[in-house]
């Protein structure tokens, strides 16, 4: 089961999530983010660095909603690192909080804790075990059995606090549900390992939110006592339990290089008689990656969790035998088997690393050496492309592409206007000869003074057409100021054809209008020439029919 998800869709590829991942346990694949789960140990680093939103937890919150609504009573178990983490003026406000939520058995951890310290010690009496690691921190023991499977036998065979008081609470109580709460993600991947003991895990965080949702404010409540008493050892759990380390010497281990650090040498057979606290979170349980918004810094955490360690506590605790508290450890480290060398050499090629000098191990896609990168490709855990040093060698050779290639005149000039560099088409049209032009100045080149114009510091651009008549041709010539003024750059896109189209078309409308103005003229000659003859025609025949009319009428009087 997964206990994070990625959403994909938020993902900006930063990688930051996989840089700080422990076992590389995320996938970025061209198209497709996931949390690759057998190597997951449920630390949460991730989601403690992923700013974007893309990675959320799950949340039992509605599950423990349901057991609560359900028929069976609930206990509740809860990590005592609480009384450091939240808002409160009494640790012990936290215990009337916790009914007024609905369970009804409300402990503590700590119980619990008690209980794996008994065990310890009788481990620790019985056994010579060269060096000891202890079995608390889920995710250290993920740790242990994913990437140093050789060490397992040094982790001490006991369940942990939260299994241990899971099992106690149903022995003590009957037939009841159990939720466990505390900062830790990887307890959620634990629980669902052993079903027997808790039913639910909800974190701080989580807490935090019901909390609001059912306007509880801690502050205001009144003070109430946990169902069982623990003790100061089982309190103290958070930040270094009290062990009985006989002859061994003691280190508590906070941090996932320090962890590392310590099992790498375990692995190595370098070391012999230390015992060793393993928290995979910097800062230990009063630092997880669930706990509240609202918890105070670092410092105070500290101090208010060690005066509740010095409150009262049990002095006797009856130590408790009837419920199993034995556990196994197995080598899990054929999940990162071992690949072929020859499939990671020909993807170290692909990328362009083809000597040791080329994998500059930039760190950039998460992983911290070219090499290990390639073991993901091979793997399938990552894409050969998201290498940063590949892409921009990638995006350098795409512009020297477009470059070399472009049909347009480019020149790109020092301060100074002397060219630094030119490309094929520029040599084409300005240096048939094929000399070298570096260092030369531009206006040897081109005879021109528009690149004067850029002297101005105020001007960043000019755009002008441009006749050169040393090479026959019109260019529309684009100068770009760049880096500050230190480098020019010069565009010349030939116009020539384009231009001289223009003039062509300019002939044709000129020819076209003087054959029109012809025309026009020539038919207003003849419409006058119709004119006048018809004129002379119609007083002739006016006269003539005047003429035959006297004739008519003459007639008429004789």
């Amino acid at each position: 089961m997964k206990f994070i998800e990625f959403h994909s869709d938020k993902c900006d590829e930063c990688f930051k999530c996989l840089r700080f991942c422990p076992t590389k346990a995320i996938a970025f694949t061209p198209n497709n983010r996931h949390i690759v789960d057998d190597l997951c140990i449920k630390c949460g680093q991730c989601l403690v660095h992923c700013k974007q939103g893309a990675l959320t937890i799950h949340k039992d919150e509605h599950r423990v909603k349901t057991l609560l609504a359900g028929k069976n009573k609930v206990a509740v178990s809860i990590a005592p690192s609480f009384a450091g983490l939240f808002v409160m003026d009494h640790p012990l406000q936290m215990a009337k909080a916790l009914r007024n939520l609905g369970f009804e058995y409300v402990e503590e951890t700590a119980r619990g804790a008690e209980i794996v310290s008994q065990a310890y010690d009788r481990v620790i009496e019985s056994q010579a075990m060269k060096n000891i690691i202890t079995s608390c921190c889920p995710s250290g023991m993920y740790l242990l059995q994913h990437n140093f499977g050789k060490s397992t036998d040094q982790a001490l065979p006991v369940i942990s606090p939260m299994v241990a008081h899971g099992r106690d609470m149903k022995k003590r109580y009957g037939d009841i549900k159990t939720v466990f709460i505390g900062p830790c993600i990887a307890k959620k991947a634990e629980a669902s390992e052993f079903e027997d003991a808790i039913d639910a895990v909800m974190t701080f965080r989580e807490l935090e939110e019901w909390f609001e949702e059912a306007e509880i404010d801690l502050k205001e409540l009144e003070v109430s006592e946990f169902d069982t008493p623990s003790t100061m050892r089982g309190r103290s759990f958070p930040i270094g339990g009290r062990l009985s380390q006989a002859d061994y010497k003691h280190l508590h281990l906070q941090g996932i290089e320090e962890c590392n650090s310590f099992l790498e040498a375990v692995e190595s057979d370098s070391i012999n008689g230390f015992c060793a606290e393993l928290n995979i979170c910097s800062g230990g349980c009063l630092n997880g990656p669930e706990i509240p918004k609202q918890a105070p810094n670092t410092f105070r955490r500290m101090e208010k969790l060690i005066a509740y360690m010095d409150q009262k506590t049990e002095d006797h605790f009856e130590e408790v035998t009837d419920i199993e508290i034995t556990r196994l450890f197995k080598d899990m480290t054929y999940v990162n088997q071992e690949v072929d060398e020859a499939q990671v050499f020909n993807v170290l090629m692909d990328m362009g690393k083809y000597t040791e000098s080329d994998q500059i191990n930039c760190g950039a896609c998460g992983y911290k050496t070219c090499y290990n990168k390639a073991i993901a490709v091979v793997k399938g855990y990552s894409d050969i492309d998201l290498c940063m040093d590949r892409l921009k060698h990638k995006v350098e050779s795409l512009q020297s592409i477009i470059f070399d290639n472009s049909p347009n005149a480019i020149c790109i000039l020092d301060e100074e206007q002397r060219i630094q560099e030119v490309n094929p088409a520029f040599n084409q049209i300005f240096n048939e000869d094929k000399i070298k032009l570096d260092g030369w100045p531009i206006h040897a080149v081109i005879s021109s003074d528009v690149f004067d114009k850029l002297r101005d510091p105020e001007t960043q651009h000019v755009s002008q057409k441009l006749y050169l008549d040393h090479v026959d041709k019109t260019f529309f010539m684009n100068l770009i100021r760049i880096h500050e003024g230190k480098t020019y750059v010069g565009i010349l896109t030939d116009v020539t054809y384009e231009e001289r189209k223009k003039e062509e078309m300019t002939v044709m409308k000129t020819q076209t209008l003087d054959t029109v103005q012809e025309v026009i003229n020539k038919q207003m000659r003849v419409a006058q020439e119709i004119a006048s003859l018809l004129g002379e025609t119609t007083a002739e025949t006016k006269i003539g029919l005047n003429k035959l009319r006297d004739i008519v009428l003459g007639e008429d009087k004789i």
